[in-house]
């Protein structure tokens, strides 16, 4: 998180966990760990879906994340479409 960056409502912020509970249908553990773990190179971090919190658990903007997530702004690396051989 930068300076300059404002927090966004409280009611927007969730734990990995909680964020993979209310869309199960589009993400699981694994894929948020990885982006979360990745979020400087894949352009998380810099869409402004990720704070640290005081106790240096890792918070996400759920808005900002679905955003990035789904490639509609912020990816670093666009997907591939996946060809059937």
């Amino acid at each position: 998180m930068s300076a300059d960056s404002s927090l966004p409502p409280t009611s927007e912020l969730y734990p990995s966990r909680q964020l993979v509970e209310r869309h199960p249908h589009l993400l699981n553990d694994h894929r948020v760990a990885w982006a979360l773990r990745r979020r400087r190179k894949n352009g998380l971090s810099a869409a402004g879906a990720v704070f640290e919190s005081p106790c240096g658990e890792l918070l996400i903007h759920e808005p900002a994340f679905l955003t990035w997530f789904l490639g509609l702004a912020g990816r670093a690396k666009p997907r591939r479409a996946r060809v059937k051989s």
